[in-house]
Formats: structure tokens, C-alpha cells, sequence
């Protein structure tokens, strides 16, 4: 149901949120629906079955997408432009990753959603590696829309990702790099970003 708001043009944060408020309605409708149906059960009967009858809907999408801390969150961190970070320039959104790493490679999905809805938006990933044969497993998902590359500076880009991996950066010539850990580039983020490039 998220991604329908999401094709349909609405925010993330909308999208992720409208879904729980129609499970909600869903719980209201079928409790009116559940209440007019059970009029001749035993009175606690009747109530526990319109307790779950309004409680489902909402407890079975929860169960199918739960709703994670940092799923909210948009927790970004300043750091200072030094000719050590000098390789990030220009205006775009610049992934710091590892070899390897499987939420390094989950996050390439909501980025080509991201791509699709912003084409403006530059997407690149920074592998902090010396292997070169390491940035092909991101290529082969990523494809053309997602420029892969290897680190010029692999210690200074594992020091702005604090190491931890996946973390996002806003790069801007203008201002100072804007960076988001994996748990804190929520969809909240993820919305700042598209109007960003928008």
C-alpha cells in the first residue's frame, strides 16, 4: 500500500503514514458493520468480537510493515569542508558504503524510487575499498542511475561516516556536507532530499 502512495506522487512521509490511517477506517467500518451482525450474542461475546474486529486491520499491516525508530527520524550531522573530503563536490546525494554490505545494497531501492520521482537528483556511491573489483556488486544494481566509485580518500570517508554503513551525504558546493547514519534517513529525510533537487 506504501508504494501506490508513492507511484501516486505523494510524499514518503504521507505514504507511509496514510496506510495506517486506512487500516484504521477499516477498523472503524467493519466494527459498525461486526456491531449491527452480533446484536443477539452474549453481551461480552459481542465485545471482545468488536475489540478484535476494530484491532485487526490496523495489528495485521503493522505485522506486514512495522513501523521501525528511525523510520521518522531526520537526524543529520554537519561536518566541515577540508581538502581531505574534497572529492565530494558538486549537488548530490553521495552514498558511503563497503564491500559487501547488505543495507548498503537494500538502500539502493528507495534510491532509484527516489531517482524515478526526482530525476534530477544525482545519486552516487563511494566504496571505501582499494579493490576495484568491489564497486561491481553496486553496479549491477544500481545500474546507470547510480554513478559507483571508489574512495579517493577511503579513511577520510569512513571518518564522515563515523563508520557506519550506510551513510548518506548531501553534498552542496554552497554549504557544509549533511550526513544521515542508515537509522536516521527516514522518510522525513527522505522528503528533504527530493525537494532539494525538486
Amino acid at each position: 500500500m506504501e508504494s501506490y502512495f508513492l507511484e501516486s506522487g505523494m510524499s514518503w512521509t504521507m505514504s507511509k503514514v496514510l496506510p495506517y490511517l486506512v487500516m484504521v477506517l477499516a477498523g472503524v467500518v467493519s466494527w459498525i458493520v461486526a456491531k449491527r451482525l452480533s446484536k443477539r450474542m452474549n453481551k461480552y461475546m459481542r465485545w471482545g468480537l468488536l475489540l478484535i474486529v476494530f484491532v485487526a486491520p490496523f495489528f495485521i499491516y503493522f505485522l506486514i510493515s512495522p513501523i521501525y525508530k528511525g523510520d521518522f527520524s531526520n537526524n543529520s550531522i554537519e561536518v566541515e569542508r577540508t581538502d581531505k573530503n574534497a572529492e565530494l563536490i558538486g549537488k548530490k546525494l553521495v552514498v558511503i558504503t563497503i564491500p559487501g554490505c547488505p543495507f548498503c545494497l537494500e538502500a539502493i531501492d528507495q534510491l532509484l524510487i527516489m531517482k524515478n520521482r526526482v530525476p534530477n537528483l544525482e545519486l552516487e556511491y563511494i566504496v571505501c575499498s582499494s579493490d576495484s573489483t568491489s564497486v561491481n556488486w553496486y553496479k549491477e544494481k544500481g545500474g546507470e542511475l547510480i554513478n559507483v566509485r571508489l574512495a579517493e580518500n577511503k579513511e577520510e570517508m569512513a571518518k564522515i561516516a563515523q563508520h557506519s554503513f550506510p551513510t548518506f551525504v548531501l553534498v552542496d558546493n554552497k554549504r557544509k556536507l549533511r550526513t544521515w547514519s542508515n537509522d536516521s534517513f527516514g522518510v522525513f529525510a527522505r522528503d528533504e532530499i527530493e525537494l532539494e533537487f525538486n
